[in-house]
This record gives C-alpha cells, structure tokens and sequence, in this order.
C-alpha cells in the first residue's frame, strides 16, 4: 500500500469514525431535549422524535460498517471456533455468501427506495425534509459492508499472539 493510498484510508477512516461520534452526540442530545420538553413542559415535540428515527436510521447502517472492519461482528463464533478447520471454512464460506445474498437484497431495495423517494419528493411529514437523505445510508452502508465482508481488514497480531 502507497503512503498516498494510506492517508487516503486513514482520511476515510476518521471521517467515519467522526461521522458516527457526532450522530450519536446528536441523538444523545435530542433524546435529552425530548425528555425534558416532554416529561417537565409537558409538551412532546414531534420533530424530535422524527429527526431521531430518521438520524437512527443513518447512524445504524454506518456503525453496522464500521462494526465489520474492527471486527465486531455478531455472529456464532464460539460454534464455528469448536469445528475441525474443514467444517470450519465451509462454515466461513456459508456464512459469507448469506451475508452477501443478504447485503445484496438490501442494496437493491434500498437503492429503488430512495431512487423512488427522489422521484416522487418523499418528505417526513413534520419537518418537511426529504427522506432520501437519511434513507441513502441503508444502500451505502450495505455497499460498505459488502467490501468489507468481501475484503476484510487485515489485522494486526499483538507482539505475544500466536500466528494465525
């Protein structure tokens, strides 16, 4: 890998990890701004609650990405982890081509849902914003996660950890 070609990931990386930090700050803020106007001014402010599902939306996709390349994906390692290393890589392939079949339908659907929302000027009904802008993260995440599924980070062995 280039030094060009390095900063460039490292510029990309940060920026998702800014990107996650600052939709949480955002949430945590209107969560508390919610609470407050509803529970001590007895008034609930509906946009919150819509800027919140739709920011939830965009802020689940991208963490979902960026959960795969630190590895911190769910899934049944502990059963594959007990298998013979064959059972083991047929496990691995298994569940690598349901991840993509499943990534796949959700890039397809969410690209025709948000190609429809530009079409038809989708807005949310109490801000009057267009739903696409949230609704791009479901293919783009998905899209992020099928690179990183396909090309997983390499990882770096600590200095006492057995080779792989």
């Amino acid at each position: 890998m280039s030094l060009k070609s390095g900063r460039i990931a490292s510029f990309f990386a940060s920026l998702e990890y800014h990107a996650l930090e600052i939709s949480l700050l955002v949430l945590l803020a209107l969560n508390g701004i919610s609470v407050f106007t509803r529970y001590i001014l007895n008034h609930a402010v509906g946009e919150l609650f819509e800027v919140m599902i739709l920011l939830s939306v965009a802020t689940y996709w991208l963490g979902v990405a960026t959960a795969e390349r630190l590895g911190g994906h769910l899934g049944m390692d502990f059963a594959v982890a007990a298998l013979p290393p064959a059972p083991r890589r047929v496990a691995d392939l298994l569940r690598t081509v349901v991840i993509l079949g499943f990534l796949a339908v959700v890039i397809y659907s969410g690209s025709k849902l948000v190609m429809s929302q530009i079409r038809f000027g989708t807005s949310s009904s109490l801000l009057d914003m267009p739903t696409w802008l949230f609704s791009i993260f479901i293919p783009f995440g998905c899209t992020l996660l099928t690179f990183r599924t396909i090309f997983p980070p390499r990882r770096v062995r600590q200095p006492n950890e057995p080779p792989l």
